[in-house]
């Protein structure tokens, strides 16, 4: 059961103590999975006054029990509950059922549009070999190809022509292979190809050979592939090669370094092929260990939010902060959040990351109002890939309902992190979250992809532009600099939106800043990222000098 696809909060239950819980009713309690596994499913409810009769085992003799709370941080959640039954029957099979269910297994593992074994079914050949051969007499080598730009495929002839194109040069790979290893398709235009050392040639024979092999791929992709409408496709690949397999501790870590680099492949023009470098192995493992404990650390708080003061340059009074993650590692130490981030959004964790510390932004605001603090508005960054989901603003809307935290004190940073697939459904939601009633800014504004034309098709819904700090480092020396920031200065005051610099380092920066007039700034002259102490610290300072006047 995938309970963590669901959009409902789901609770797994036997005898009494509860034994999972989705993700959905971590952040609508506020309780992560490990403070309630194994609690009393009692403990966790607070029925109505007129239903304290009710004993809870007659909660499950309904499909729908009564209405209870779950405790969430000391408060009480309104919830209907569901109860589904889960039951495992098992019974013997005779030789024929036997075999339609193995049959049953054996299709799962292959593409249904190309024909071709899927990733599942190379990585237990893989994990299989990787466990069993002997390195001084058996070789293989992983390589990963991507069709570049194939997406022009689906809209210039449509999807059954790109689906075609996808069978036929599956086929072909598949050919030039022949009993030589494994072809698979791992997702959209990217295949998998498991070279073995079947002839148990020597290191450098098998070098040779995979270059050979790679040449031949850049070959094939020059001859024009005949689809079964009669059009005619050339496309350039993107080719990827590991180094051999016991460089590397499991196939895991091979089939990350191909992709990386098949990545470096992907610089070039025309079809290209890449060899994984050695000294990249240190890194992969590194990305390695982050990617499997990436989920515990967004589950268990192991990221930390810090808050980076912002300033207003006209009479330095705190006017906001940004929201910065920090991610201290028990084994690797610091890690710096480009890094996570950028696992995050490889392994497709980069929408919960968000929300999660769109989360502990909220809770955190409320926290301190609830102590008679009161904090400035605080921004927090959203990548483009977050701001592309269907379901983020209505995910955004029940976060701010849940915790209760006021909507004038959001900000959400826009961030490009990656060129956009889906500008429709981004401009959609940024309009949608700026009618929440939340602020928008637009992050590193300058550097990224499309700035611009994003910026003149949101200008009704932006509040600020953020100077990137690669654009102040040198404002004081760069003429080039310095005008561009005097340009996105002008831009901000015909768009009538604030302007702030991030990255502010001196004394001569800021007040070259002022004189630009630039509104608002950030960086290490003013203050580092603080911990939530010492912000709540700078808040309470900043209001006590306030009522002064």
């Amino acid at each position: 059961m995938q309970i963590e696809d669901s959009f409902l909060p789901i609770l797994i239950i036997r005898n009494g103590q509860v034994k999972s819980c989705n993700k959905v009713f971590s952040t609508l309690t506020g309780q992560t999975s490990t403070e309630v596994v194994d609690m009393e499913f009692n403990d966790l409810l607070h029925l109505d006054d007129n239903e304290n009769s009710i004993n809870t085992s007659q909660l499950f003799d309904n499909t729908r029990a009564s209405e209870a709370g779950v405790f969430a941080t000391g408060e009480l959640v309104d919830c209907n509950f569901y109860h589904l039954k889960i039951e495992l029957h098992c019974k013997k099979l005779d030789h024929n059922e036997f075999k339609i269910c193995f049959k049953v297994l054996e299709n799962k593992a292959i593409d249904p549009i190309s024909g071709l074994p899927n990733g599942w079914a190379m990585t237990a050949r893989a994990t299989h070999l990787f466990n069993t051969v002997n390195s001084a007499t058996a070789k293989m080598r992983l390589l990963v190809l991507s069709v570049d730009n194939f997406s022009t495929i689906n809209f210039r002839y449509g999807f059954d022509a790109g689906d075609n194109y996808l069978a036929v040069l599956g086929g072909k790979l598949k050919s030039a292979v022949e009993n030589d290893g494994l072809v698979v398709r791992f997702s959209n235009a990217r295949y998998g190809i498991l070279l073995e050392n079947r002839q148990h040639l020597a290191l450098a024979d098998f070098n040779a050979y995979i270059t050979m092999f790679c040449q031949a791929l850049c070959d094939l992709s020059r001859s024009p592939l005949i689809l079964s409408n009669g059009i005619t496709v050339n496309k350039s690949f993107s080719i990827g090669i590991s180094g051999e397999h016991s460089a590397y501790e499991s196939f895991f870590a091979m089939e990350i370094a191909a992709e990386t680099a098949m990545r470096e492949s992907e610089r070039h023009s025309n079809s290209y092929y890449s060899f994984a470098k050695p000294e990249l192995k240190p890194k992969l493992m590194t990305d390695k260990l982050i990617i499997d404990e990436f989920p515990n650390a967004i589950e268990q708080s192991l990221i930390k939010i810090h808050y980076q003061p912002q300033y207003d340059l006209s009479n330095n009074k705190l006017v906001g902060f940004e929201a910065l993650s920090r991610w201290i590692h028990k084994d690797l130490g610091y890690i710096a959040p480009d890094v996570f981030i950028r696992i995050a959004e490889e392994i497709g964790l980069h929408f919960e990351l968000d929300l999660w510390v769109f989360t502990q932004v909220c809770n955190q605001i409320v926290k301190w109002q609830a102590e008679s603090v009161y904090p400035p508005r605080i921004a927090i960054n959203i990548s483009f890939k977050t701001l592309e989901m269907n379901n983020f603003v209505s995910r955004l809307a029940d976060i701010i309902e849940y915790s209760g935290c006021p909507k004038h004190l959001l900000e959400i940073e826009v961030t490009e992190t990656a060129s956009i697939s889906n500008m429709i459904t981004l401009i959609d939601n940024v309009r949608a979250v700026k009618a929440l009633g939340i602020y928008i800014a637009i992050d590193d504004f300058g550097t990224g992809y499309s700035s611009l034309s994003l910026v003149r098709t949101l200008r009704s819904s932006l509040d600020t532009l953020k100077i990137d700090r690669s654009l102040v480092a040198d404002i004081c020396y760069s003429k080039l600099d310095r005008e561009f920031a005097r340009k996105v200065i002008g831009l901000g005051e015909v768009l009538e939106v604030k302007v702030l610099a991030e990255g502010v380092e001196t004394l001569a920066q800021r007040d070259l800043l002022q004189q630009l007039g630039c509104d608002y700034a950030q960086g290490y002259y003013f203050d580092k990222a603080l911990s939530k102490q010492d912000a709540e610290i700078l808040i309470i300072k900043q209001t006590c000098e306030q009522s002064h006047y």
